[in-house]
């Protein structure tokens, strides 16, 4: 009797498993993968259309930069792509080649993805059940069968992405929105802050933010601790057709023993003439530090910091509009109008802090763009 119970169990066992690994065989096989290549990306200088790489620097740079500059260049803040399915549930599989996480900012916004949905003027956002593994997965279900609008696809903010696929069943429709043709984006210079440091998820990034809200592409060009305003780097953005290029540098730009107000104000100026060399009358935009002027901190000597390199950059742009400077603009930090619960270390915006920072930004190019 225990023989035939024992072997009851084991017919039943093998049954359960058989099940289970043909209908998970099944359910792999009824999925259609397109690979994301570089091609279709978007938030990128025109220039890395030819390149295989997912990140945000030509190869041809590499040599001329810090390997700092490089190694953050090849992490796809700001990075996306577009697409069109009436799938009801989205699968995205990829890999990544540095750490998950930060102790200050967590694995969906270092590494994770963000999927929006834009039908009309209006977006739409999904939530993903997610896997962090040596594959990560994020799968987006029950979203609905969208016909109409277009799906945005945020790449991670702080890692690099080796490769990436996207998955929907077999019987539905799927196909990359043309990239060929683009209306002129908003470049930014930036720091961690523009990076999107540090926020739960890629879409909270004010530069994707400002994207969205405004409908235009934004090429994000910041480097955590390095944007320090370097030539190959404004070089490089100069090559742009951009509607306006937002140099937003100053939080790693302190005023200390090693750089005086002096060489600062060199650096700003250095700056706009390297863009104005290409672009007599595009529109630029300086920016103080957005944690400068925040009130109820007590660390009473990196406020002290923020602020001093703001107001030499105050400075700097006044002359500069004094002088003749023509389609020059400051956002003051003020504007921005950080406070106590806006931030996680004062330097690095929360999502509500980061969100300030885009609407502040979003009223000024409102007025640029015109």
């Amino acid at each position: 009797m225990s023989v035939f119970i024992s072997n009851y169990r084991v017919r039943l066992w093998c049954a359960i498993f058989c099940s289970v690994f043909l209908l998970t065989g099944v359910a792999q096989g009824q999925q259609q993968s397109y690979k994301v290549s570089s091609d279709v990306l978007k938030g990128r200088v025109k220039e890395m259309s030819n390149e295989s790489s997912l990140g945000r620097l030509p190869v041809r740079v590499k040599s001329h930069v810090r390997d700092a500059v490089w190694n953050l260049g090849e992490n796809s803040a700001g990075v996306y792509v577009d697409f069109r399915t009436d799938a009801d549930t989205i699968v995205v599989r990829y890999a990544v080649s540095g750490n998950l996480n930060m102790p200050h900012m967590p694995s969906t916004g270092v590494s994770g993805v963000d999927l929006y949905l834009k039908e009309g003027n209006s977006w739409q956002w999904a939530y993903g059940s997610y896997q962090f593994k040596d594959t990560i997965q994020y799968t987006f279900s029950n979203i609905g069968r969208n016909k109409s609008g277009t799906y945005r696809l945020y790449l991670p903010l702080y890692n690099t992405v080796k490769w990436l696929e996207i998955s929907v069943d077999k019987s539905q429709q799927f196909s990359f929105v043309d990239n060929k043709e683009k209306a002129a984006p908003i470049v930014v210079y930036g720091t961690s802050i523009a990076q999107g440091a540090c926020v739960s998820r890629p879409g909270m990034a004010w530069t994707n933010v400002v994207g969205r809200s405004l409908g235009k592409e934004v090429i994000n060009l910041a480097f955590s601790g390095n944007g320090r305003l370097e030539k190959t780097v404004l070089d490089l953005i100069a090559q742009e057709d951009a509607a306006v290029f937002v140099l937003d540098c100053l939080p790693n730009l302190p005023v200390t023993p090693s750089r005086t107000e002096k060489q600062l104000d060199s650096l700003i100026v250095g700056a706009v003439k390297t863009i104005r060399a290409k672009h007599p009358t595009v529109p630029i935009i300086l920016t103080g530090h957005s944690s400068a002027f925040t009130p109820g901190f007590l660390n009473k000597s990196t406020r002290a910091e923020y602020e001093r390199s703001t107001e030499v950059g105050k400075a700097t742009f006044d002359r500069l509009v004094k002088e003749g400077g023509r389609n020059l603009y400051w956002l003051d930090s003020r504007e921005i109008d950080l406070d106590i619960n806006s931030t996680v270390d004062y330097a690095h915006p929360n999502d509500y802090g980061m969100d300030k920072i885009a609407q502040a930004y979003i009223r000024l190019l409102k007025k640029v763009l015109k």
